[in-house]
């Protein structure tokens, strides 16, 4: 008796020790960088660290984290040993607990069944397609169109009966083939039905009230010298998230510069509500190849050639100095502003530019709930030279139209949208403002001025 007691408490300390040195850290973003393309999201945790091996365990994280783009950080005396990313399912767990394990075993047989299942359909519809090819092989052949060489009765006459029973034949195959398909996939059918009530009996025996989901985690193995505090800095990219830009081209006269407004419209469907959080904007694409081409020699000649030809488009090169110009906005400890006067979120951001990429961040907090829809944020507000030029084609008709002419306005567009016009405060429509255009001079119609009229008159040729 002693012997087990002994085994049992020495079985009690290890689980101890274990669960002592497996930390849950709960933390949020504070601070998101926003491609065009996906997110990186930086998180940081503050851990208290046991002498040796440690697993901090960082959970509550976006469902579409790129494993292999996962970074950890920090400042400590500490080695990180390995990093992974995990997927958490409550409801297995609570089976385990309330000693379901009897039905976990079933579900694995029941899936394993539900597997070879669809090998076998797999295999059914193989043959099934093997039979019909051979089919159409059949009822295609020349012989039974008439249109052979040696066409003649004899002929026809053993080809019709060769072809009645080959059809026959292959018929009675297709049919064996679909009552078979037809058994297997009734045994599929119930096996996922069982499936599915299994696990939601589980689920109604360990529901506690509480609607939990499936948590997405990320283990940091750490070896530490000695106990201490620790500060950990974690960041990883996400797919389902980021930005596209827009603008507003407001006119107040004509005797004013046309004001640019640049925008963003945020999205993201990440499983976890972004709140209160620093956003970075930047017109990158991590989703882009940027692996330099290589150009091949073309051959000509006679003869076949063993070199395979390929056409490859040569990109435009880029320098690859990485001087950066800022712009920076007004800070809100920097600039006092009347009490009566509104402030725009783009009074609060920066601008970093450099050859590559173009980064916006944003001095105010942003709120972007995972719905998947488009939220928007001000970026800047730019004045674009202008020059006001009246015109009308009285061939057509007596309109007289303001438009506004904007030249260089190409460098100040890092990317291309739709823009929304105004003048004089009301919306005249809309156009496509994109920088990869070769013209240098913009036009804008801003409506007709009903206080000019023009008429057309012939004049006789003399």
């Amino acid at each position: 008796m002693k012997p087990f007691i002994f085994f049992a408490f020495c079985l009690q300390m290890m689980q101890a020790m274990a669960a002592d040195t497996e930390k849950t850290v709960k933390s949020k973003p504070e601070r998101i960088i926003v491609y065009t393309q996906g997110a990186q999201v930086h998180r940081t945790a503050q851990v208290s660290l046991n002498a040796g091996p440690n697993t901090i365990l960082f959970t509550g994280l976006e469902n579409c984290i790129n494993p292999s783009a996962i970074q950890v950080g920090g400042n400590g005396n500490f080695i990180v040993t390995d990093i992974q990313h995990l997927v958490h399912y409550p409801e297995l767990d609570k089976a385990k607990q309330t000693g379901d394990l009897k039905f976990q075993k079933y579900l694995k047989n029941i899936n394993d069944s539900i597997k070879e299942l669809d090998y076998l359909l797999e295999d059914l519809n193989a043959k099934q397609e093997a039979l019909q090819t051979e089919k159409n092989v059949l009822l295609n052949y020349n012989l039974y169109k008439g249109v052979s060489k040696k066409d003649s009765i004899p002929y026809l006459k053993d080809g019709l009966s060769f072809l009645r029973e080959k059809l026959y034949n292959i018929n009675a195959e297709q049919l064996k083939l679909k009552r078979k398909r037809e058994k297997l996939q009734v045994r599929k059918d119930g096996l996922t039905e069982r499936k599915n009530t299994i696990y939601n009996e589980l689920s109604n025996a360990s529901n506690t009230g509480e609607a939990e989901k499936t948590d997405y985690r990320v283990a940091v193995n750490i070896i530490a010298d000695q106990a201490g505090i620790a500060n950990l800095n974690l960041n990883y990219y996400i797919i389902n998230a980021g930005w596209t830009p827009s603008y507003d081209l407001r006119a107040v006269s004509n005797e004013q510069n046309i004001k640019l407004t640049y925008k963003a419209m945020i999205h993201q469907n990440s499983g976890v509500d972004w709140s209160n959080t620093k956003l970075v904007l930047s017109t990158a694409n991590p989703n882009r190849s940027y692996v330099i081409p290589e150009l091949n020699p073309w051959y000509l000649g006679y003869s076949n050639n063993r070199h395979k030809q390929k056409n490859y488009y040569e990109l435009e090169s880029k320098s690859l100095n990485y001087g950066s110009k800022d712009y920076s906005g007004s800070a809100p400890s920097s600039v006092a502003q009347p009490a009566e006067q509104v402030q725009y979120a783009y009074d609060y951001t920066s601008v970093n530019e450099n050859f590559i990429e173009t980064e916006y961040e944003i001095k105010l907090n942003y709120n972007i709930p995972s719905d998947g829809k488009d939220h928007y944020a001000a970026i800047m507000v730019k004045e674009l030279k202008t020059l006001y030029r009246y015109k009308a084609i009285p061939k057509l008709n007596n309109n007289v139209y303001l438009t506004a002419i904007l030249p260089d306005w190409e460098e100040e567009i890092t990317m291309g949208g739709a823009a929304a016009v105004y003048y004089d405060g009301s919306f005249v429509g809309t156009t496509f403002l994109a920088n990869a255009g070769t013209e240098d001079t913009l036009q804008l119609s801003l409506g007709i001025d009903k206080n000019i009229a023009v008429k057309k008159a012939k004049v006789k040729d003399k």
